[in-house]
């Protein structure tokens, strides 16, 4: 008799990640998790692929072949096609004005059509820039939790927990494994500190939610940097604050990264 063995746990995420569509702490999760197990990085392809897929699958649209036409009339304050013009304006007499005047209207509508054209141009361009930007910042995001992935699978243990420790973008700058004999911190975008002036403070945060210092810290100029410290009691979040001085004050006072416990 033949059984199905039922998917793995993880996959669920799968989708999830291959959409950047997680939380961080889950991200990382993912990342560490499809390094060894063949049916998520496998469910992780195939979803690549549909995506590929239906990116390709939205038809290309030609705009209508006056559009620019009509935009350039616009931006210089020409009139309308007289065909245009019959068909939404009832013709009704004028009368004749001074040159000068209609001349002066003119450049006064040309300017401000062009003025407009101007705003408009501008904020696309801004748009256009902002949406690069956001497009960098979440491939920083998304470089980062992978190096957190990488670091904090190689310091995994059974029964170690870990905390994906966050900026107040959402940004991952840190990661914490706690194991039965250790506590260790990996450090991948904080800040270099002037360790004649402050310290980075590593804290826990019991059940009641009150924090407890670990252990102090620096951190260099050069890559991702991991510190252990002695083994606390069970910690439900984990949380960095810099500090002035070399020793941890009772409670944090400017606090740069926090998260969650996930086990």
């Amino acid at each position: 008799m033949s059984t199905t063995r039922p998917p793995c746990a993880m996959s669920r995420h799968v989708a999830g990640h291959a959409l950047h569509a997680l939380e961080p702490v889950d991200e990382l999760a993912v990342l560490a998790h499809l390094e060894r197990c063949a049916e998520c990085a496998g469910a992780l392809r195939r979803h690549r692929e549909v995506l590929g897929v239906l990116g390709g699958a939205a038809p290309d649209i030609a705009p209508p072949a006056d559009l620019r036409e009509r935009i350039l009339r616009a931006a210089g304050g020409e009139p309308a096609p007289r065909s245009i013009r019959e068909d939404h304006e009832v013709a009704r007499p004028t009368r004749p004005r001074p040159s000068r005047v209609r001349s002066a209207g003119s450049g006064r509508r040309r300017l401000v059509a062009g003025l407009a054209a101007a705003a408009v141009a501008i904020t696309v361009a801004g748009l256009a820039g902002q949406a690069t930007d956001l497009a960098g910042q979440r491939d920083s995001a998304a470089a980062q939790a992978r190096d957190l992935g990488r670091i904090v699978t190689g310091l995994d243990s059974p029964g170690s927990a870990r905390a994906t420790l966050t900026d107040g973008h959402g940004t991952p700058v840190a990661a914490v494994v706690a194991g039965p004999g250790s506590v260790q911190v990996v450090s991948v975008d904080l800040p270099t500190n002037d360790a004649t002036h402050d310290v980075y403070v590593l804290w826990g945060l019991d059940a009641a939610g009150d924090p407890r210092a670990i252990g102090t810290f620096d951190v260099g100029p050069t890559g991702p940097e991991v510190e252990g410290f002695a083994a606390m009691p069970w910690m439900t979040g984990y949380a960095i604050s810099v500090e002035p001085g070399r020793t941890p004050p009772r409670t944090p006072s400017q606090v740069v990264a926090s998260g969650r416990v996930v086990l």
